[in-house]
């Protein structure tokens, strides 16, 4: 089930990262905020996500993000009912 069409719909932002300061991840929103994502423990220490964030900054791609707690969201735009 894509986000859109689930009731997490609200909690869900969507933002490009604009740059890194370790461990946090700078982005800017669609309405042109800027905000701090935070990282967790194990994101910290993972190479490969180190690497595709940078494939994501050269890209310009588009991420969603929880409002809530400013983390990426792991299962990026598809959801099911283990979302929370």
């Amino acid at each position: 089930m894509l986000i859109d069409d689930s009731e997490y719909v609200q909690l869900i932002g969507t933002c490009q990262i604009k740059s890194i300061q370790f461990p946090k991840i700078l982005v800017q929103t669609e309405n042109g905020k800027s905000l701090v994502l935070n990282t967790t423990k194990q994101q910290q220490t993972d190479s490969v996500f180190w690497d595709a964030i940078i494939d994501i900054i050269a890209a310009d791609l588009w991420i969603p993000y929880n409002k809530d707690t400013y983390f990426l969201l792991q299962q990026d735009w598809i959801t099911d009912t283990s979302f929370a």
